[in-house]
């Protein structure tokens, strides 16, 4: 069996640092667009479908577990049940890219209220 040479050990940890360097900046970029994407929804709920409390949680609220798959979750409180599924295509329609999960505070369950107060962040 072929051993590495230390040049060749040094060169593999440089590139191995040099990609979870690169796989970090990616994964910032991607949670700089969600929050932005988040504020942006938030302006749209209020604006168009009178909206009066919208927090963000899930990993775009707690940037530890945020990931380059992640989307933003959204709950919003006094949007009109019949205009629900309408906004839910606007606030998706705010990035190609980047998919918003919408929930109604009205309809959420317990377990995902008492999630929303423990890590939820205003908006």
């Amino acid at each position: 069996m072929n051993e590495l040479t230390e040049a060749e050990r040094a060169e593999y940890r440089a590139g191995a640092a040099r990609r979870r360097a690169q796989a970090e900046e990616r994964r910032l970029r991607h949670l700089t667009r969600a929050r932005g994407v988040a504020v942006a929804a938030a302006s749209l709920l209020r604006a168009t479908y009178h909206a009066t409390e919208i927090i963000l949680f899930g990993s775009t609220a707690q940037p530890e577990r945020f990931h380059e798959r992640s989307d933003v979750d959204l709950i919003a409180w006094g949007i009109d049940e019949r205009a629900y599924v309408r906004a839910v295509a606007d606030v998706n329609g705010l990035d190609s890219y980047m998919f918003v999960d919408l929930v109604r505070g009205e309809e959420a369950s317990p377990r995902l209220l008492a999630v929303v107060a423990e890590e939820g962040s205003a908006l």
